[in-house]
């Protein structure tokens, strides 16, 4: 019967030290001090072309502009938790010709706010010549990103290398992601 004492006593006390020292006073007030900083990545744009595709009835067309609305900079999580973004672009050349790629971003008043160009070299042998660019948005030009609503991208084939038509061999490639990172403190 002492034994058994002992034994329930031994359980008892230990109980009791596992129990207090497991004790520590929480503070909630911790979790406003809570940011979280998630990096989200998106494509933005792509676009592919053979060189033939620059020539229509024996013209050759050198210039080439396009534009897109984009409604996501000025939309609210943007505006507020966005507080670094960075445009990063491939560009791959197998024309015999550079090429200087231009993109600007436009506000709501058609006022160009940021504008960057990208120079890719010409492919003599008409491989593969990549060119990377990485634009990146804090400070003023994120709030100018952040001001655009618009961007406008034009492709210029410069002076040099072979005429294109028809038969030119080779193509330009353009993929470009975003890469943005926030920081949200209100939970």
């Amino acid at each position: 019967m002492i034994k058994i004492c002992y034994k329930y006593a031994a359980t008892y006390i230990l109980f009791c030290i596992v129990l207090a020292s497991c004790t520590k006073e929480v503070d909630f007030d911790q979790a406003n001090d809570l940011s979280l900083n998630p990096v989200v990545a998106s494509n933005l744009i792509y676009f592919k072309a053979n060189a033939s595709d620059f020539s229509v009835d024996t013209t050759e067309l050198t210039t080439v502009k396009d534009s897109v609305i984009i409604d996501l900079f000025g939309r609210n999580f943007f505006i507020d938790y966005v507080v670094k973004a960075e445009f990063v672009f491939e560009v791959t050349n197998s024309i015999n010709r550079r090429a200087n790629i231009t993109i600007e971003f436009f506000d709501i008043n058609d006022q160009k706010r940021h504008e960057f160009s990208i120079l890719t070299p010409a492919s003599p042998n008409n491989l593969d010549i990549v060119t990377t660019h990485t634009e990146v948005f804090e400070n003023n030009s994120l709030n100018a990103l952040k001001a655009s609503d618009k961007v406008v991208l034009t492709m210029q084939f410069l002076a040099g290398g072979d005429l294109l038509n028809m038969n030119t061999p080779g193509r330009i490639e353009l993929k470009s992601k975003g890469v943005f990172y926030t920081t949200i403190n209100d939970l």
